[in-house]
């Protein structure tokens, strides 16, 4: 019975038809059309790829500011918590104004002061004018008296050796010259006197933009002991309490700017001439991939540190005698700003996936 089974098996064999060489010829030319779609659509796809460059080298990013007091001294008030939001001119904290306002008092003080003896002075301006005209007549009267003197002596000195004149006239002409000198001196010293006194209410209006400026320059630094929010952002690492000691121009805790964001996404070197300035860019954020964000390129970089090689002392390059089979491309970095970003989403620091249109 096994042998009868055999011859059937064998004749059904012997019974099946050949393809005929059109279906062979089909087979062969379908193969062929599906491997030329399969290169044709591997092309089409490298092309869209390199015209369409796509990275997941990307990052959110947002502006950070160190926030610092412009004067120093005791934190007594700390209304905020670590990453909280805040709005512009939000009360962040608050430096103790004691000190402050003596200085404020004090300057206010010195001010008062000098504008009353600015008055003073004033009043006493049509007198001092007075004065010095007085004083100015008197040096003028004292120096004629002099030439008068000295001129008598001159006459009378050369009549002493004929006997036309007396000794005792000469006497008195001497006299009378250094009476005359000694009064110009004095004369001259009170005319000086008078411009000094005269010259106190322009000294003293000169002094007062100074003061001026001493009062502004306290009330500035007052106001400088609230330090509020210069925009709407998120408290970062803020890791101090009320009674901490701040330093002027030294950051107590930092503000994230949530008005705008960007993202630094790095691109292979052979992908730049795809990317410019404005270039449009699909954005995915690795923490809710299914929601698209759109962008524009703001810029690409255009320079990055060589990792390898390095400037010796002598501004030479070393050149390491090596040979890399495989060379890696350069990344460069690409600034896009995010368009419409929603502040409770993005994150400083979150992976992002870019895709330029």
């Amino acid at each position: 019975m096994h042998d009868r089974n055999e011859s059937e098996a064998a004749s059904a064999g012997a019974q099946k038809p050949k393809p005929s060489p059109g279906r062979i010829l089909a087979g062969r030319l379908l193969s062929i059309v599906v491997v030329a779609a399969a290169v044709v659509l591997s092309f089409l796809v490298w092309k869209l790829k390199e015209r369409h460059p796509r990275t997941d080298d990307a990052v959110a990013r947002a502006n950070v500011v160190g926030i610092a007091p412009r004067v120093r001294g005791q934190i007594i008030s700390l209304p905020v918590v670590d990453n909280q939001a805040v709005k512009e001119g939000d009360l962040l904290f608050q430096i103790d104004p004691e000190d402050y306002e003596l200085t404020l008092k004090r300057a206010q003080a010195a001010l008062a002061t000098l504008d009353r003896q600015i008055e003073v002075a004033r009043s006493h301006d049509a007198q001092l004018r007075y004065q010095v005209g007085a004083a100015q007549a008197g040096v003028d009267r004292a120096k004629a008296e002099l030439k008068q003197a000295g001129d008598t002596l001159d006459r009378l000195q050369p009549l002493l050796p004929s006997g036309y004149a007396r000794a005792e006239d000469v006497d008195r002409a001497e006299t009378a010259k250094r009476v005359a000198a000694s009064s110009v001196a004095a004369e001259e010293k009170r005319f000086g006197q008078a411009k000094v006194a005269q010259s106190e209410l322009e000294t003293l209006t000169a002094q007062r933009a100074g003061a001026v400026a001493a009062v502004d320059l306290a009330k500035l630094e007052l106001s400088y002991c609230r330090v509020v929010a210069p925009f709407p952002g998120r408290i970062v690492n803020l890791n101090i309490s009320v009674g901490a000691f701040a330093s002027a121009g030294i950051p107590v805790f930092s503000l994230l700017d949530t008005r705008k964001w960007y993202v630094m996404a790095n691109f292979r070197e052979g992908e730049l001439p795809h990317i410019a300035p404005g270039t449009p860019v699909d954005l995915y954020l690795s923490s809710l991939p299914g929601r698209r964000f759109t962008g524009r390129v703001q810029g690409v970089g255009w320079a990055v540190q060589p990792t390898d090689e390095f400037d010796i002392p002598h501004g030479l390059p070393l050149v390491k005698r090596e040979l890399n089979w495989v060379h890696i491309a350069q990344r460069f970095p690409v600034r896009i700003e995010v368009e419409k970003p929603d502040p409770e989403i993005f994150r400083m620091g979150a992976s992002a996936v870019v895709t330029v249109r």
